[in-house]
């Protein structure tokens, strides 16, 4: 029926959220002590698309100015048009791994041909790229199946 279809085309395959900080105390300096707090972006995974809300916070040159409030967009990405989807792995500052035990961040680029900004970023806490990555790729198997009528 309709609506076992709708249901599982808008079912969530994976939430997740922008790994901000490489350690507590990165996220205790950059925050002032959590009197200015920032909002990550957010990425849903569904059975047809990857929802990502992007913050972007008001700048000056390449200072982002977090008490100054952002903008928020919203890109859904039609997983079958999808090209591909890669991670990076990048280690926390040396500094930080050593004071503060701070792990590493995983990014994630998942390239469309028909997105108009071409690539998309998620960055997630380290670790967590391979398995997102390999849901996506699922997903956009999928989905490419789905669009040619298989």
């Amino acid at each position: 029926s309709q609506h076992v279809r709708f249901t599982n085309r808008v079912k969530s395959m994976w939430e997740g959220e922008e790994q901000l900080f490489y350690s507590e105390c990165d996220r205790t300096c950059i925050t002032c002590c959590g009197f200015c707090p920032i909002d990550p972006s957010t990425y849903k995974l569904t059975t047809s698309h990857l929802r990502v809300n992007k913050v972007q916070h008001t700048r000056c040159g390449p200072f982002p100015l977090i008490c100054f409030g952002a903008t928020y967009l919203n890109n859904n990405i039609d997983l079958s048009k999808v090209d591909d989807v890669d991670v990076t792995g990048t280690p926390a500052p040396c500094l930080q791994r050593i004071c503060c035990c701070a792990n590493g961040k995983d990014v994630v680029e998942v390239d469309s041909r028909f997105d108009k900004d071409g690539k998309v970023y998620l960055t997630l806490a380290q670790g967590d790229g391979e398995r997102v990555t390999n849901l996506i790729l699922n997903q956009v198997e999928e989905a490419q199946k789905m669009d040619r009528g298989f």
